[in-house]
């Protein structure tokens, strides 16, 4: 059951397909859980690297906005 988690990950099987209705992506097989992470994981990095390059942007240019009044 999903209930408190990020993504939601449901797996189609003979048990039904109650938490792949529920889920924000769903696979048929375990074997493709490596990919969909591998995929989601690189996602992930690279907007925490866009933001966190971003906040040094903006810190540096109010810096010298600053520097300057």
């Amino acid at each position: 059951m999903i209930q408190t988690a990020h993504v939601g990950i449901g797996i189609g099987g003979k048990e039904g397909m109650q938490a792949v209705m529920a889920s924000d992506f769903a696979i048929t097989q375990f074997k493709y859980l490596r990919r969909l992470l591998l995929v989601h994981g690189h996602r992930c990095y690279d907007q925490l690297a866009r933001m966190s390059l971003y906040m040094f942007y903006k810190d540096t240019v109010l810096f010298f906005l600053c520097q300057i009044y």
